[in-house]
Parts: C-alpha cells; sequence; structure tokens
C-alpha cells in the first residue's frame, strides 16, 4: 500500500468544492465588513460585539463545513483504498493544520489588540503555505507547490493591503481549485 495514501484529500472533487466554498466565505466576510464599515447595510447598526460574534461564528461555520465537505467526499475514495478509520499520515496532516489554526487564532487576537488587522489575511496565508509545505511529506500531491504559492500571496497581501481579500479569495479558491485539477490523475 502506497504510504502516502490518506483519507484526507483536497485532489479532486473535494478540492474543488472546498475553493468554491471558500471564494463564497470569504465574499460573503469581505461583504460583511463593506456594510459595517461603510454604515449602508444591514450589520451597519450592529454593535461592534455582535458584529465580532458574527464574524467569529462564521469562520466557525466555515471551518466545520469545509472539513466535513472534505471529510464526506472522500468517503467513496477511503472505500474504494479500504482505509478504514483515520490513517496515520491523515492523523499528522489533521495536527498540523490544527496547530496551524491555533497559532493563527493566538496570533491573529494580537494582532486586533494591537490594532494591526491589516496583518491578519497576509498571516492566514502565510502559515496556511507553510502547512501546506509540512504536509507534503504525508501526502501524494503537490502540496508544496501549493504552499509556496500561498506564502508568494502572502507577500503580496502584505505590500497591496487594498486587495486583500482579492488574493485570499484567489488562493483559498483559485489555487484549491487549480490544485485539484492538476491533481486528479494522482487519485487512487
Amino acid at each position: 500500500m502506497n504510504t502516502k495514501i490518506h483519507n484526507l484529500s483536497l485532489q479532486g472533487i473535494s478540492g474543488i468544492l472546498f475553493g468554491i466554498i471558500s471564494i463564497l466565505f470569504i465574499a460573503l466576510i469581505n461583504e460583511l465588513i463593506n456594510q459595517y464599515t461603510s454604515s449602508s447595510g444591514v450589520t451597519s447598526v450592529l454593535p461592534i460585539s455582535i458584529f465580532e460574534i458574527l464574524i467569529l461564528a462564521s469562520v466557525i461555520l466555515f471551518v466545520l463545513i469545509a472539513y466535513f465537505l472534505i471529510v464526506f467526499t472522500n468517503k467513496r475514495r477511503r472505500k474504494k483504498t479500504n482505509l478504514k478509520g483515520w490513517e496515520s499520515n491523515a492523523k499528522k496532516i489533521r495536527l498540523i493544520f490544527f496547530i496551524q489554526f491555533i497559532i493563527l487564532i493566538s496570533v491573529s487576537y494580537v494582532c486586533i489588540e494591537l490594532g494591526m488587522l491589516k496583518l491578519i489575511i497576509p498571516l492566514i496565508l502565510l502559515l496556511y503555505g507553510i502547512c501546506c509545505i509540512i504536509s507534503n511529506h504525508y501526502t501524494n500531491g503537490f502540496s508544496k507547490i501549493l504552499g509556496f504559492f500561498f506564502a508568494l500571496q502572502s507577500m503580496l497581501a502584505m505590500f497591496f493591503p487594498e486587495v486583500q481579500f482579492l488574493l485570499l479569495s484567489v488562493a483559498f479558491g483559485g489555487f484549491h481549485i487549480i490544485y485539484a485539477i492538476l491533481s486528479r490523475k494522482n487519485l487512487v
């Protein structure tokens, strides 16, 4: 059995669906923030604490939807390769990305407290890229290349803060869709 086969993958349909959901989520968050800051939308009448809770709830909902989407869309491939339960590579990949998520939440909180909100999106892109590079050892895809593109996108987001949401959408949406299509042939 190929030691790089695991039951979490963004190849094929799961990567395409993840990319589409990411684009929709980022567009939603961008719209909510634009409405709040322009004082012309539904969210503009909310107190800041309620608005922050709304954004946090949206992020948690996205993370849960994305996780279950990846697990359930990989179900057929798992049956085909007779993977039962969580294979060790999948456990390691989940641990890598869970640690990244905890670090991201902690550092984002510090950025918010210090008023450095423009650093959060580059940080998201950079940490995700680093995790893709680290997890490449446990995958049979090209996650190292995906990670380098995320790191480059992070640098662009630092230098062009006015288009950070567009860059985030291109990275999480477009890059994952391209990754899924290009690595479709590697599926077992």
